[in-house]
């Protein structure tokens, strides 16, 4: 196990000496035979456990592995605790049972964190002899649902219409706002594209990851133009851009998919929005 994250020896050598905990697995990019760690890659640390409730009711021996500037509490399928230590050292810590565990390894079939990779740590109990090891591969998320892609779209162009009429009032805080739900929606595009229109599996990682390598190059154009400043030019420009670009990427992934996408009711929009901008004196 050839790790370099400081937090990992403090984290196994606390977790032998805890009698609940009976595995300690690496996941993550830490845990991948790729080219994706770097200085700033965080560990993420499964704690496998028969009493899961003994670390996350209290979580005060976190302050032992070292000093602790943020603790942030996830309660999901199973718990998390996202740590930032000092020096900028992040640990996700991931609690799970040790019958949940089990479980997995009756199935006969890894999970698909599984899939992407883990390093057993810590095995008081000869645990993972039964699992076998992991591919390291990205399993590749199901095509969406038509209904997916159409609220994906729908909300778009709702966003669209606020972000241009706040534009004209110069409300640039509202703007920005109305915007990032706009881009949620178009990396959610911009995902699904690259999976549907590319040959093979393609990783479109997780946030934007990587972008620039997995999506086509004439999107990678455009979402160069799409970040702008804070006024009225550079905000219309990059809003127009958007638009262009998610109504081709909405129009190329709806035909794979064979959706209607009701291209003329955003036809229609993007018209109206041109006319606020082409009157915006000022902002030309």
């Amino acid at each position: 196990m050839d790790i370099q994250h400081p937090l990992l020896k403090k984290a196994v050598k606390w977790a032998s000496g805890e009698e609940p905990i009976r595995a300690v697995v690496i996941t993550g990019s830490q845990a991948r035979a790729d080219d994706s760690i770097d200085e700033y890659s965080d560990l993420d640390i499964q704690i496998i456990t028969l009493d899961i409730e003994a670390y996350t009711a209290d979580d005060s021996w976190l302050d032992g592995l070292g000093e602790v500037w943020i603790r942030f509490p996830l309660f999901e399928d199973v718990p998390y605790r996202l740590v930032w230590f000092a020096d900028g050292y992040k640990v996700d810590f991931q609690f799970m049972s040790v019958d949940s565990l089990r479980a997995e390894i009756d199935s006969g079939a890894l999970s698909d964190e599984y899939q992407r990779g883990y390093i057993v740590a810590l095995d008081k109990d000869g645990l993972y002899r039964g699992l076998p090891p992991s591919p390291q591969v990205f399993p590749a998320p199901p095509a969406p649902e038509a209904d997916e892609v159409l609220a994906t779209i729908n909300e778009f162009w709702f966003e669209a219409i606020h972000v241009a009429q706040f534009i004209r009032r110069r409300e640039f805080w509202v703007v920005k706002y109305r915007d990032w739900t706009m881009k949620e929606d178009l990396l959610r595009l911009l995902e699904w594209h690259a999976r549907a229109m590319r040959e093979g599996k393609i990783n479109t990682w997780l946030l934007g990851k990587r972008i620039e390598q997995w999506a086509d190059d004439e999107t990678v154009r455009a979402i160069r133009e799409i970040w702008t400043g804070w006024d009225a030019r550079s905000l219309w420009r990059g809003l127009l851009t958007q638009l262009a670009l998610f109504r081709r990427l909405s129009l190329e992934l709806s035909a794979m998919l064979g959706i209607n996408c009701h291209d003329a009711t955003q036809q229609k929009i993007e018209r109206y929005i041109r006319r606020l901008y082409e009157e915006d004196q000022d902002a030309r």
